[in-house]
């Protein structure tokens, strides 16, 4: 004869995941480490020491902000700290003095997750927060410490400029010293403005000063899309921030990522997708005439796509909430590079989108089985 049937009684949830927060920021780890390992090789080992400096400076700000505020500082070993600062750092220009990303990876920490709580509990991603401080308060540091890739082995020698455009063919140019940009987008933003421009001088009837301009935007963009080939773009031959360059590499750490089952498909396909699609049709001078490959490739829409767009903290729960939030931020990444002022969109759509995260999942949640609408 068995004995009593015995219960157990627990608190939600009840399905049990060996997932745990330490499993899941170390797979974010590994999956950063192929771009880093691509930084370091095109722009030497100062990009290594970029994102050391950045990381060690962002579990040191939340080891001391968990003494501070008396709570287990193994927490600040759980790999989430360590996550902010290669994050931080690879948003960095390669040429940025180090005291750049201490500062920003101590603002992230400090500001941006540990004010609100600690993990699970911050608002926006603190990475983005602690580059979003230091564009607005160090511009020129973060707008000029530009570098070409492979330019510290092969110094002047070096056949491409910052931007990934050959020499050759900027000599080309007419008046090319119109390309001053570290990018490819911000030799794009030029060349848009330079089609504004010509559009306020066909306004005032100078219609010789805006074919000159047309001319020039037209003779810069042909030099850019045929330096900046796909294959450029992805293997990281190309100038940018620190962690954007390998998009190839990029996705290896997405693909990681999704084999170990951290990263959720809808976000990042959704926010692609999006950028892919406004970028064909109002990413070129004209309508649908954009290079929706181009745009994709281009700046951080992989890396924030795979990496930050995904934060599981500050981005929606609900499956449609997921595939809105990449949507509003791709729509609004291509609005800041075509109209806005910045050539780059992405930090700024996801911070954006961060904040309209609970509107979303109040909006999107299911309905419980058995609920009763009130229609009161």
């Amino acid at each position: 004869m068995s004995g009593p049937r015995r219960f157990e009684l627990a608190m939600s949830p009840h399905v049990i995941s060996n997932q745990t927060t330490r499993k899941i920021m170390f797979d974010v780890i590994i999956a950063l480490l192929p771009a880093l390992a691509a930084a370091t090789w095109f722009f030497g080992p100062g990009a290594f020491l970029i994102v050391l400096v950045s990381t060690a400076t962002a579990v040191m700000a939340e080891y001391l902000c968990l003494k501070f505020m008396k709570r287990p500082v193994s927490f600040a070993l759980d790999g989430s700290a360590m996550v902010t600062g290669m994050l931080l750092a690879f948003n960095l220009p390669p040429g940025v003095p180090f005291w750049l990303p201490v500062l920003g990876s101590a603002f992230a920490i400090v500001v941006g997750k540990q004010a609100f709580g600690g993990l699970g509990h911050n608002i926006v991603n603190p990475a983005l927060l602690g580059r979003a401080f230091l564009v607005a308060s160090f511009p020129v540091l973060m707008t000029a410490g530009w570098t070409a890739p492979e330019q510290w082995r092969f110094g002047d020698s070096n056949v491409f400029d910052t931007h990934g455009i050959p020499a050759v063919e900027i000599a080309a140019v007419p008046q090319a010293d119109a390309i001053s940009g570290a990018t490819p987008l911000n030799v794009l933003k030029q060349s848009f403005d330079l089609d504004g421009s010509a559009g306020i001088a066909r306004q005032d009837g100078d219609l010789q000063e805006a074919g000159m301009l047309e001319e020039r935007a037209d003779a810069i963009r042909s030099a850019l899309y045929s330096a900046a080939t796909y294959e450029n773009l992805l293997i990281g031959r190309r100038g940018g921030c620190l962690g954007e360059t390998s998009v190839i590499l990029l996705f290896v750490g997405g693909i990681y990522l999704v084999i170990r089952r951290v990263l959720e498909l809808r976000l990042p396909l959704s926010y692609l997708g999006t950028v892919a699609l406004f970028a064909w049709a109002f990413g070129g001078s004209g309508w649908f005439d954009g290079d929706p490959l181009f745009h994709v490739l281009s700046g951080g829409v992989v890396l924030g796509g795979i990496f930050m767009v995904s934060d599981m903290v500050t981005t929606p729960v609900t499956p449609k909430g997921r595939i809105i939030f990449g949507i509003g931020a791709g729509l609004i990444t291509m609005v800041i590079r075509r109209w806005g002022g910045y050539p780059e969109g992405c930090s700024y759509s996801i911070l954006l989108m961060n904040l309209t995260t609970p509107l979303i999942d109040r909006y999107t949640r299911p309905r419980i089985f058995g609920e009763v609408k009130d229609n009161g």
